[in-house]
């Protein structure tokens, strides 16, 4: 039976806690992505204020949501889950509800949402130290089945517990969405690729293929990710504390600063350590990262080097980690050939010209640390022999995909992985113990009916209707399943 396409709205509230961001994404029987409309709407200040609260709280009492949902009840003060929880799904439900109308005046319909809530508090094995079930937890909010009900559309949502659950990091989750985008590009001859996403944190999905005998091979794509640790952090809080800005908006005062080696070596060293001290920058993947371990160190605000030294200092070693995580692609893989970069972090000029320079090989107008050069230039000379000196790194526009909608869309490709029973997770990219399919579906005022023909006509199909834990008896809609204590429910 031939499937209709289906129009999927992805959303995604980040870390920044400043908006929601949608793109309503078709997707093909065949796997063709095509984004339609894009739509962001700004968080209120109360709501913002609510959340920060909350996403505090949350991580004092160790992800147990049910315990802080006792300690502040809804008819106390202003500060109470519910309160939070209703906002944020009603704040959700709005920015979705315009898109609809923007898709509708333009005679498209919509069928699902991916819905990834909003993180408040993360703890995989790689933060736990352990697999300790009793230490794991991974906390989104966001109630699937108010949103489903205020806009009337089927929506699937809760995607990292199932990860979790299978004792994965729950994180990076953009790699299958990027093998996605991938598998269109190889069609072109753009190919190995890398997604770099830079946002408050960056991570890397690099989509390869094997090298037998030093020779090139059009072998089993594989996929690997990870994060890479900080990238928009210490800049915007430099330009927060001492400009009274958000950003360094297109690079304006990197631009007229320099380098400075010794704040370099300080940073790397010194400003990403983990709870325990060890440096995250020196990790192996699969790992995922928290900005709890960025840290400003004196260095940075010291006022004895130019604010500009510094701030272009921030915003290099930004790029900077991003190309010294190449280290982990394994020897036996192809490098990439093309580095698609997406996310706000990328419009600086200082950080993008820095990795393009450093993927060049360019280490004079890009200096380098010391102990860093001979791995430095062992990565770029593997950038160019593997591809036969025919690389190149642009915006992901230049690859047919709106970066601005990237991290959005990865949660409508997630759903629409889960419509299919396909996997969203690997043990290549989040250290799963399996491949893992994620997320649960809800259904308008809990009737199925109320779903699109083309998302019943996938679920009955691909027999995908049960393929996560979903116990609505023990397990809080308004939370990701996987919160403290998810063990003792499955």
């Amino acid at each position: 039976m031939q499937i209709a396409p289906l129009n999927i709205i992805g959303v995604m509230t980040g870390n920044s806690l400043d908006g929601a961001d949608l793109v309503l994404t078709q997707y093909s029987a065949d796997g063709i992505q095509k984004d339609l409309i894009t739509h962001s709407l700004s968080t209120p200040p109360a709501l913002r204020e609510n959340l920060v609260w909350f996403r505090q709280v949350i991580n004092d009492e160790r992800g147990d949501v049910a315990a802080v949902v006792a300690k502040y009840p809804a008819n106390t003060t202003s500060n109470s889950f519910q309160i939070a929880s209703d906002a944020y799904v009603e704040f959700v439900a709005q920015a979705v509800n315009q898109l609809v109308s923007k898709a509708m005046s333009k005679g498209f319909s919509v069928d699902l949402i991916g819905f990834h809530g909003q993180t408040c508090a993360h703890c995989p094995p790689s933060i736990a130290k352990s697999k300790d079930p009793n230490l794991l937890y991974t906390v989104q909010i966001g109630d699937g089945q108010k949103l489903a009900d205020l806009t009337g559309i089927t929506v699937i949502y809760d995607f990292r517990s199932d990860d979790l659950m299978n004792f994965g990091e729950a994180a990076p989750f953009a790699p299958i969405h990027h093998q996605h985008l991938a598998e269109q590009t190889r069609k072109v001859g753009q190919f190995p690729i890398a997604f770099c996403n830079a946002g408050n944190t960056g991570n890397i999905t690099v989509i390869s293929e094997p090298l037998i005998n030093k020779t090139l091979s059009s072998g089993d794509i594989v996929v690997q990710g990870w994060d890479t640790g900080p990238f928009n952090n210490f800049p915007d809080k430099l330009m927060q504390l001492e400009k009274q800005a958000d950003c360094d908006r297109d690079g304006l005062f990197g631009r007229a600063g320099k380098v400075q080696l010794g704040l370099l070596n300080k940073l790397f060293n010194q400003a990403v350590l983990t709870k325990e001290g060890e440096n995250f920058l020196l990790k192996s993947p699969p790992r995922s990262s928290d900005p709890e371990w960025y840290k400003i160190i004196p260095e940075l605000t010291d006022s004895t080097i130019c604010f500009e030294d510094r701030i272009r200092t921030a915003e290099y070693f930004s790029a900077y980690i991003f190309f010294y995580t190449l280290k982990f692609i394994s020897a036996d893989l192809r490098m990439p050939a093309h580095f698609a970069v997406c996310g706000g972090g990328w419009k600086n000029p200082v950080s993008f010209d820095a990795f393009n320079g450093l993927i060049s090989g360019d280490f004079i107008h890009n200096p380098v640390l010391a102990e860093h050069l001979d791995l430095f230039e062992k990565i770029s000379k593997r950038i160019v022999s593997e591809n036969k000196n025919k690389t190149n790194c642009a915006p992901s526009e230049y690859y047919g995909f709106d970066g601005t909608a990237m991290e959005a869309r990865i949660f409508s490709d997630a759903a629409m992985c889960r419509l299919r029973g396909e996997a969203f997770s690997l043990p290549s990219t989040t250290g799963v113990s399996k491949p893992t399919v994620a997320g649960i579906i809800r259904f308008p005022q809990k009737d199925r009916t109320r779903a699109s023909k083309g998302v019943l006509a996938y679920l009955d199909s691909k027999q995908s209707w049960d393929l996560t834990v979903d116990d609505p008896a023990k397990f809080d809609s308004r939370w990701s399943r996987a919160s403290a204590g998810w063990h003792r429910r499955i």
